[in-house]
C-alpha cells in the first residue's frame, strides 16, 4: 500500500471509531449493533494511486538517463567481450604447449625406458663385484670413469624427464583456470545485458506514460535538437580544418570515417558497417588508418598520447567521459565531438560540455 492510501485508511478508521462512540452513547443496545455491523463494512483493499504524470521535459531528462545508463553497461559488456577474445588467443598458445609438452614427454618415454632396464640389468652387482668376476680387471678399471659418465647421463634423463611431467601439470592447470575465468567471464556478459535491457525497458515505461501527443512533442523535439547539434558540427569541423588543428593526417582522416556514418543507430556491441556502439565506432575510424584499437572505450584510454589540456586537442582525437570511463567520441573540433550515442540514438555531433569530461588521447 501506498503512502496516500496509508493515509486515506487511517483518517477512514478514525471516522468509524467516532460513530461507534457516538452510537452507544446515544441508542439501545439493538441500535447500536446495527450501528455497529453498519461501521465495520470497510473495503478490504484501497485503489493503488497511479503514477503521477510528466512532463515533456521531466519524460525527456528520465529516457535519457536510463539509456545512458544502458550504454554504461553496454561498454563494460564490449570490456568483457574483449577480455574474452584476449583470452581466446592465450588459450589457443597455452593448448599448443600443452599439446607440445605431450609430445615432448612421449619422446622421452623410450629413453627413460632403456634407463630403467639398465638399472634393472644390474640392480644387484655393484661395481667392487663386478671387479672380483670380470676375465679383465685392468680393463674394467680404466672403463669405470666411461661407467660413471653414463649413468650421469641416465640420472640426467631421469630429471629431464621429471622435470617435463612438472611442467606439463602447471601448464594444464594454468589452462584449466584460464578456462574457468573465461566461463566467469561469459556469465558476466549475461548479468551486463540483463542490466541493461532492465534500463531500456523501464525507459519504454516512461515514455508510455506519455500521451500521443506529449510522444509526438518529444520525438519533434529530439529531432530539432539532433539537426541542430549536427549543424553546430559540421560548422565547427570546418572551421578547424581552416584554422590548420587538424593534427595528424590520420586523426582528420578517421575523423572523415566517422563523419560518413552520421545518422547510423546505435546498437549494443556494435562495429559496423551500418550500427555502432561509441567504442565500435571509434575503433573502426582509426581502424580505417591503419591504428588497431580494442573494442572498449576504457581500454582505448591507455591507447595513444594522453593529451592533458582540451586545447592540445585536434581533429579525430580520442575523447572520453564519466567515471568510471564509459563513453567515447572523436574530436570534430570548437568543443564537439561525434559518437555513437546510447539506446535509441544514432551517430551524431554533441558538445563535449553536455557530458562528463574525463580526457583524451591520440592513437597513432
Amino acid at each position: 500500500m501506498n503512502f496516500t492510501a496509508r493515509v486515506t485508511a487511517r483518517a477512514f478508521e478514525a471516522s468509524c471509531s467516532r460513530s461507534i462512540r457516538r452510537g452507544v452513547r446515544t441508542a439501545t443496545l439493538g441500535v447500536a449493533s446495527v450501528a455497529l455491523a453498519a461501521v465495520f463494512v470497510v473495503p478490504t483493499s484501497l485503489p493503488a494511486a497511479a503514477d503521477p504524470p510528466l512532463t515533456v521535459k521531466q519524460a525527456k531528462a528520465l529516457i535519457e538517463q536510463l539509456q545512458t545508463e544502458a550504454e554504461a553497461f553496454d561498454q563494460q559488456y564490449a570490456g568483457v567481450k574483449e577480455q574474452i577474445k584476449q583470452g581466446e588467443a592465450q588459450l589457443k598458445v597455452k593448448r599448443s604447449e600443452v599439446e607440445g609438452q605431450n609430445q615432448k614427454i612421449s619422446q622421452m618415454k623410450l629413453q627413460v625406458g632403456q634407463v630403467a632396464l639398465a638399472q634393472f640389468q644390474n640392480r644387484n652387482l655393484d661395481t667392487a663385484a663386478q671387479l672380483f668376476v670380470t676375465p679383465d680387471p685392468e680393463g674394467f678399471l680404466s672403463q669405470i670413469s666411461t661407467v660413471q659418465k653414463v649413468s650421469e647421463n641416465q640420472n640426467s634423463i631421469l630429471q629431464n624427464y621429471q622435470q617435463a611431467q612438472a611442467n606439463l601439470a602447471a601448464l594444464q592447470h594454468s589452462l584449466e583456470t584460464d578456462l574457468a575465468t573465461q566461463a566467469e567471464k561469459e556469465k558476466q556478459l549475461k548479468s551486463l545485458t540483463e542490466d541493461s535491457d532492465k534500463r531500456l525497458a523501464e525507459a519504454k515505461r516512461v515514455l508510455a506514460r506519455l500521451d500521443a501527443d506529449q510522444q509526438r512533442k518529444l520525438d519533434e523535439a529530439d529531432r530539432r535538437a539532433t539537426a541542430r547539434a549536427n549543424a553546430a558540427g559540421e560548422a565547427a569541423s570546418r572551421d578547424a580544418a581552416r584554422d590548420s588543428i587538424t593534427g595528424s593526417g590520420k586523426g582528420a582522416k578517421a575523423l572523415a570515417y566517422a563523419k560518413a556514418q552520421l545518422g547510423e543507430p546505435y546498437v549494443r556491441n556494435g562495429a559496423g558497417p551500418d550500427s555502432w556502439d561509441c567504442s565500435g565506432l571509434t575503433m573502426r575510424a582509426w581502424g580505417s588508418v591503419g591504428v588497431s584499437l580494442p573494442h572498449s572505450a576504457s581500454q582505448q584510454y591507455n591507447k595513444g598520447r594522453r593529451i592533458t589540456n582540451k586545447s592540445d586537442l585536434k581533429l579525430g582525437d580520442l575523447v572520453f567521459f564519466y567515471s568510471p570511463i564509459s563513453h567515447v567520441g572523436l574530436y570534430a573540433g570548437n568543443g564537439q565531438v561525434i559518437h555513437a550515442p546510447r539506446p535509441g540514438k544514432s551517430v551524431e555531433y554533441i558538445k563535449m560540455s553536455y557530458m562528463q569530461y574525463a580526457g583524451a588521447s591520440r592513437p597513432g
